[in-house]
């Protein structure tokens, strides 16, 4: 009996971060991999695909990454790209410089013309990343999840994703919902 009110339990809180109406993205100031100071009211009137990363990941941000690189492809090829924007913000702001994120976004072939892979004072990062939900750094090393957040061209958080697997597919037919 205990296991499938663990399962319940698990699907509860799996659709609790599923969802997110109403709720805004948080306001900031950060620095993309050009040195340039993008601000979070700047783009509005888009639809975003958040994500989180550290350049020395060796596990879940190289296929977020990689996933979300073919979504952006996807995207593109289906002419929503003036319409979506990209966002990764590091959890490593020490070591993820505005030059270490371009030649990480150049690995991965990315059209940084749609994606902004954005850094800052340490303080300024904590900040906005707790505010989307996650606990990011521990003492010894950096602690996350998979966390892929959806915003509406309000501002407001409409989907938050935890899936490793980022079906492209997927996520264009959330983010064609999204546009309307």
């Amino acid at each position: 009996m205990r296991a499938p009110a663990a399962v319940l339990a698990c699907f509860l809180l799996l659709s609790a971060c599923s969802s997110g109406r109403g709720e805004m993205m948080p306001a900031f100031a950060l620095v993309d991999q050009a040195g340039a100071l993008v601000k979070s009211e700047s783009l509005r009137g888009r639809v975003l695909v958040v994500s989180f990363v550290f350049t020395t990941c060796a596990e879940a941000c190289p296929l977020i990454t990689a996933q979300l690189a073919r979504t952006q492809s996807r995207v593109r090829t289906e002419k929503l790209d003036d319409r979506v924007r990209f966002v990764s913000i590091t959890l490593d702001p020490a070591t993820d410089r505005p030059e270490v994120l371009r030649r990480y976004a150049d690995a991965y072939g990315i059209d940084l013309a749609t994606w902004y892979f954005l850094t800052g004072e340490s303080d300024d990062v904590s900040r906005v990343v707790r505010a989307f939900g996650l606990s990011a750094v521990a003492r010894e090393r950096i602690v996350h999840g998979s966390l892929v957040v959806l915003v509406d061209r309000q501002g407001r958080i409409a989907e938050r994703r935890t899936d490793l697997e980022l079906d492209p597919d997927r996520l264009v037919g959330s983010l064609r919902q999204l546009l309307g």
